[in-house]
């Protein structure tokens, strides 16, 4: 015989169908200020001009497209500055829901979804209930490791006092767990949550309350090691996530160690990496989620050289680090066979560049 509990969660379980079904027999999904009981407007937009990206000309040759879901024409005002509108944060509050690590459910709708929905596991797992909660994860933070560090942790500081959070992450992201202990986030165990309340923010643009919490979540890693010491920090990418070989890595190696860097792979340790390049005040890595552990360890108004893919450039780092002191630099590596190879000596001038330039200001 079923308790009161399971046989109230047996009906939230079924709740991912019922979605499945209003989709595929025309009814749609409502906007969530049209499902939410409540929308509270947490930080407004405002309008800035980004700093302009640090870049050889001649590199600029170099580039033959841009990452999917980009253009050039994008990718180049980037570089070259531009005034931007950052959207607004928004909070949408919800009244009974199924939180899942695919989305959540209301009575006839899902929201936030990313990938299938996994039937088995929603029939079988066990389902706790909350009082109130705080979904931290935004679809694109459900699929990549990197939005999980940069876009999930600064997320996870809109949740409100009385409120749980419901922050999963990927079991196979070990530097997610290592990220969740070290930084001591506390977040609900349980992977499927009923909430009596739950609130979820659309919090994409980078206006100055998301600018005031990654401030904080850096202020917060570099907290927890100090100063390292070191001139610069190299992180090695190899043959990690999507295919970014750098096939010169280990020329980029000699000559950043021989002035002095910290160089660390991505497949280290959490806690090794974070110490090794503490209040680093240049950081150099092939593009890639592996970069945010160097941009929340190094120094706010550190230098950032970002290794671009010529056939999948990209920039989109600049919108985070236009709200630091930091700035922003990047060169091209050429596509060679299965991989990339850059100029060593063109990293190096950039490096310089930016110290030749550091130095004139101040003088």
């Amino acid at each position: 015989m079923l308790h009161d509990l399971e046989r109230f969660a047996l009906m939230y379980r079924f709740r991912p169908v019922a979605s499945q079904i209003a989709k595929r027999t025309g009814f749609g999904t409502p906007e969530l200020a049209e499902a939410a009981v409540e929308v509270i407007e947490e930080h407004p937009s405002n309008t800035a001009f980004s700093k302009p990206v640090l870049m050889l000309d001649e590199d600029r040759a170099k580039v033959e497209r841009a990452q999917a879901a980009t253009s050039l024409a994008t990718q180049w005002a980037i570089i070259d500055g531009r005034e931007v509108t950052h959207q607004a944060t928004v909070r949408y509050v919800f009244k009974n829901v199924l939180a899942t690590p695919f989305g959540f459910f209301t009575k006839h709708e899902g929201f936030a979804r990313f990938g299938p929905v996994r039937y088995a596991e929603v029939m079988s797992t066990p389902i706790e209930r909350r009082p109130a909660g705080f979904f931290a994860a935004s679809p694109i933070v459900q699929q990549y490791f990197g939005h999980w560090v940069r876009d999930g942790m600064i997320g996870a500081y809109l949740r409100r006092p009385h409120e749980d959070l419901y922050f999963p992450s990927d079991p196979a992201w070990t530097h997610a767990k290592e990220y969740v202990d070290l930084l001591a986030i506390d977040r609900l165990q349980a992977r499927y949550v009923i909430f009596d309340e739950m609130s979820y923010c659309r919090d994409v643009g980078q206006n100055a309350g998301r600018a005031a919490r990654l401030e904080r979540l850096q202020a917060k890693v570099q907290g927890l090691f100090g100063d390292a010491g070191v001139p610069g920090a190299f992180i090695r990418r190899g043959r990690t996530g999507v295919a970014r070989l750098l096939l010169n890595e280990d020329e980029v190696v000699d000559a950043l160690s021989a002035r002095g860097f910290a160089i660390v792979s991505s497949t280290d340790p959490l806690e090794h990496i974070l110490r090794a390049v503490s209040g680093t005040p240049v950081t150099v890595a092939m593009e890639g989620s592996h970069w945010n552990h160097l941009f929340l360890a190094a120094r706010r108004d550190a230098l950032h050289v970002t290794i671009n893919p010529a056939d999948r450039f990209n920039n989109i780092f600049a919108d985070f680090i236009d709200h630091t002191p930091g700035q922003l630099a990047t060169t091209v590596a050429v596509c060679e066979g299965d991989g990339y190879r850059v100029d060593v000596a063109n990293l190096l001038r950039l490096i310089d560049l930016h110290a030749e330039r550091q130095g004139t200001r101040r003088s």
